[in-house]
């Protein structure tokens, strides 16, 4: 029996024509198109993900006061700050204190450099450490600057050339190792409209030749440490041109390219090689699914992590996604030992990409080969251990040591919807394991910053920033069997409750990393049947005979079977990998009343997710003069054509 109905919900009149026969594709419609008219029992998830987590416990967030055009974000590692670049302001957040300010960063139009003065603005594009200061650059109205801000004082304006470009440019990369500052940003505003790979700042200014890259999209430049100081690299990542198309129309039009320069280089010993890099050397990116045979071309993002690996996001031509990891040594190893592409002279003394000790320089024949030549031959070949059919545009790889001490990668993949997906590298493959919505509202993710030092990420849109634990325990429900199926490495079962592994380092933590997770795991009074019964899970819904309802389970694991039953009987059954099981009743009669559970099972672990109690109004004095807000008659015109609009809306966002 149901207990004692509390709310009304929902009711429809006792008198309508006979229902009309709605396909399965429909109810995905009226789900989401209709509101009071049909009962609406839940919202269905926006995607197909694992679980789907909003606004949980120990989540910050620090709104703009509007909708930013453009935003550059800085957050030192291990503090509990960040800045904000933006529009001729520059905004500061504490997480910890909550205390922020919004200092203005405003242009002299009357000194605007710009052609048009609608163009005279103040985008602040890079934020960084420099020599133990906040360096802050701008376009400043064409005319490109940085300010050293100190105890929120601006100090005297520096010449930004090289490190601000003159108006916005997605393509413009700063970074600063050390002492150097590197960039790919143009120098002058009407000339060297080939973009360069240059140091501006520190040692002996330089830059690449105009023939060694053709038409570069720069994603990603990091600095790479060797054994000997004197050998460290800086790597820069970036898309061109493929050299082969259009001899070979079925080459690929853009390629992918990793490069190399000493970060010691110190120019060539003539005139023509004086500023330029005398040790640049390039090779081809290769991305590809052998068991399918899928090429991903397109480079997104590049993240490294301190033990050897290069993580790179690719894209292919359909909009599919892959990672796949590189190691730094046989990169290295392929820059020392490869020959160059289409070169067939004699290998100078100094060889190609060689860096020198102390004071000593390239010697110019060796300049001349790498200058015409930069290209070596072997092909940097990724292990892709990730695909997916969604659109992944940032990268960032945490590695987490566990409770058995063992290291996992945790990958964290925003998608163009705005969401996070969590993949976690297992022994036997990765698995996706959480879909994070870091907004309040969606939208588009510009910005994701990983802080190791306090298992954080920031998260940044046109519109807020967002702090968030990398363990969020709490998405996997307070059972064993929910939270150790979860495969989360940042949580375990202790006490009776999903927990972060950092709150207890010394606790003995139920876990398990695989697939195939033991039966026994967990104590025997979780092992089979989780407690998911708690009020907030239960609901008493009224509705009247001849009602049109939904019932709608969400997923919370993309890997679990979801079964309604109703009095013992199953009524709807979903596979592993739907968005959600939907039991539609089209015609609400005396024996369809009564309690409908929604039940997930996972491998040996089942629960009762949800349970909703339809009760009769006629049956309770309380509710015998309801009146009615549901269907009256046939659906009209109007609302056939919204409802064809839902259904292509559904397919747009599958």
């Amino acid at each position: 029996m149901c207990p004692p109905p509390q709310r009304r919900l929902a009711a429809s009149p006792a008198r309508r024509p006979p229902p009309l026969p709605l396909p399965p594709l429909l109810l995905l419609g009226l789900l989401g198109l209709l509101g009071p008219p049909l009962l609406r029992c839940a919202a269905l998830p926006r995607t197909a993900s694992p679980r789907i987590l909003t606004g949980a416990q120990g989540w910050k967030n620090f709104q703009f006061n509007t909708t930013e055009k453009h935003i550059a974000v800085y957050h030192e590692e291990g503090s509990s700050s960040v800045f904000v670049g933006a529009e001729n302001k520059l905004y500061f957040y504490d997480f910890e204190n909550s205390t922020s300010y919004v200092e203005r960063f405003d242009v002299d139009k009357s000194r605007s450099m710009c052609e048009n003065t609608e163009e005279a603005i103040n985008y602040l594009t890079f934020i960084g450490k420099y020599q133990g200061k906040v360096l802050v650059c701008g376009t400043n109205a064409c005319k490109p600057t940085c300010w050293y801000w100190v105890n929120r004082q601006k100090e005297a304006e520096i010449n930004g050339q090289s490190l601000a470009p003159f108006g916005l440019d997605k393509n413009s990369l700063v970074l600063i190792d050390g002492n150097d500052i590197y960039s790919n940003i143009r120098k002058y505003q009407y000339n060297g409209r080939i973009p360069r790979f240059r140091r501006v700042q520190g040692a002996a200014e330089l830059y690449t030749s105009d023939t060694v890259m053709k038409n570069p999209q720069f994603v990603k430049m990091v600095p790479i440490q060797q054994k000997e100081a004197y050998d460290d690299k800086i790597y820069f990542f970036f898309r061109e041109d493929n050299p082969d198309w259009p001899n070979n129309p079925l080459a690929p039009r853009k390629i992918s390219r990793v490069a190399q320069v000493c970060k010691g280089d110190k120019g060539g010993n003539g005139s023509f090689s004086a500023a330029k890099w005398t040790t640049l050397l390039k090779s081809m990116l290769v991305c590809v699914d052998s068991a399918t045979n899928r090429n991903f071309d397109w480079l997104q993002d590049v993240f490294i992590i301190e033990s050897d690996q290069i993580y790179g996001l690719f894209l292919n031509e359909w909009g599919y996604s892959a990672v796949c990891v590189y190691s730094v040594s046989d990169i290295s190893e392929g820059f020392k030992t490869s020959p160059l592409k289409n070169y067939s002279g004699k290998t100078p003394a100094v060889r190609p990409g060689q860096c020198l000790q102390g004071t000593e320089k390239t010697p110019p024949e060796t300049f001349k080969v790498i200058d015409s030549y930069p290209e070596v031959a072997a092909q940097m070949n990724g292990k892709i251990i990730f695909y997916s059919k969604h659109r992944y545009q940032q990268l960032g790889v945490h590695q987490v040591q566990v409770a058995d001490k063992e290291n996992y990668d945790v990958l964290y993949l925003a998608t163009d919807k705005g969401s996070i997906h969590k993949v976690v590298i297992l022994p036997d493959g990765p698995m996706n394991i959480l879909e994070i919505q870091p907004f309040r509202s969606q939208a588009v993710i510009l910005a994701m910053i990983l802080d190791k030092t306090r298992n954080e990420l920031i998260v940044a849109s046109a519109n807020e920033v967002v702090q968030l634990p990398m363990a969020s325990c709490g998405a996997y429900k307070n059972n064993c069997g929910s939270c150790v199926l979860s495969r989360d490495p940042y949580c375990g079962w202790i006490n009776e409750k999903c927990t972060s592994i950092n709150e207890h380092k010394n606790g003995t933590l139920l876990q398990s990393l695989r697939h195939d997770v033991p039966r026994n795991i967990c104590p025997t009074s979780n092992n089979s049947e989780g407690d998911s019964s708690s009020p907030s899970s239960k609901e008493d819904l009224i509705v009247t005979l001849n009602a049109r309802c939904f019932l709608n389970c969400s997923q919370e694991s993309h890997y679990a079977d979801y079964t309604w039953i109703h009095n013992n009987r199953t009524v709807a059954h979903c596979n592993s990998g739907h968005r959600h099981c939907l039991h539609f009743i089209d015609n609400m009669t005396n024996e369809l009343y009564g309690e409908y559970s929604c039940v997930s099972k996972e491998d040996w672990f089942h629960q009762t997710v949800i349970t909703k109690c339809l009760k009769n109004p006629s049956q309770d004095s309380k509710f015998k003069n309801v009146k009615s807000v549901g269907l009256a008659s046939v659906p009209s015109l109007s609302f056939w054509l919204g409802l064809l609009h839902m259904i292509a809306i559904v397919f747009t966002i599958q």
